[in-house]
């Protein structure tokens, strides 16, 4: 038994000479160090509990424009992030006045990558009103309030082409040092940049402007005025579209039964 109380004293004096070394060495670290270290195991195990959401996979929120940035390629981002885009609603009115002169209005709504609501209001020559869904390679289409229809594949190709679901002086091809920045303006309440294009061909005059949002690189709008001048003393043929774009509103589209 004195064996075994001398093993065990010898044991506790040990674990108290441990003890006693390692309360000594954390007295002898700086506070600062202390606290440094304790922040960092405390973040460390915030990241380890951390929790992989839906926000995680959202895309990263647009950069801002400056007033020195390239307007070509602020330009064609803007096209892309609008045709990117699943929250928006553009609005778009041309008019014509060659012969007997057309005008008409188009409304795109969009609610998701290849979900689309087209509404065209046709108010001259030939008043009417057509309707179209999209929904990925699906396309529907009505005239006023006649039954939905498929749209047969090659006319569906058309109607979800880039160029029919966003206004037409985006789709443009520009080249360096066409485009020109014109000033800052505001367009619904948002502010913009303006950049301006224009061209003279022959007998063609024509004036293109459009205003990107300086705080998301979104289109807000567009303007394109065309003159022509077939003979001389004649009225010239004016080819005007205009075309505004909201964003962040949430549509339901769905196909038609």
């Amino acid at each position: 038994m004195r064996a075994g109380g001398g093993t065990m004293r010898a044991a506790w004096i040990v674990a108290a000479i441990f003890v006693c070394g390692t309360v000594s060495f954390a007295q002898d670290k700086p506070l600062g160090d202390v606290a440094r270290e304790a922040q960092a195991q405390k973040a460390e195990s915030a990241r380890a509990k951390k929790v992989v959401t839906e926000d995680d996979f959202k895309p990263a929120p647009p950069s801002p424009v400056a007033a020195t940035d390239d307007p070509l390629a602020v330009v064609n981002k803007a096209r892309n992030e609008l045709l990117h885009d699943t929250a928006h609603s553009c609005s778009r009115q041309t008019v014509n006045n060659s012969g007997p002169g057309w005008a008409d209005d188009r409304v795109t709504e969009a609610a998701g990558p290849n979900r689309f609501h087209i509404v065209v209001s046709q108010l001259r020559t030939n008043p009417g009103r057509y309707e179209l869904i999209i929904i990925g390679d699906d396309v529907y289409g009505r005239k006023g309030n006649e039954p939905w229809q498929k749209v047969d594949p090659n006319q569906a190709q058309l109607d979800r082409s880039p160029g029919a679901l966003i206004p037409d002086v985006l789709m443009f091809g520009y080249n360096a040092g066409d485009l020109t920045l014109v000033g800052s303006e505001s367009v619904g309440g948002e502010p913009t940049f303006r950049y301006e294009h224009k061209i003279h061909a022959g007998d063609m005059d024509r004036t293109i402007d459009i205003w990107v949002g300086a705080n998301d690189g979104l289109p807000r709008r567009t303007h394109m005025l065309t003159v022509t001048t077939t003979v001389a003393g004649a009225v010239p043929i004016r080819w005007t579209e205009d075309a505004t774009c909201t964003y962040g509103e949430k549509f339901t589209i769905e196909a038609p039964k």
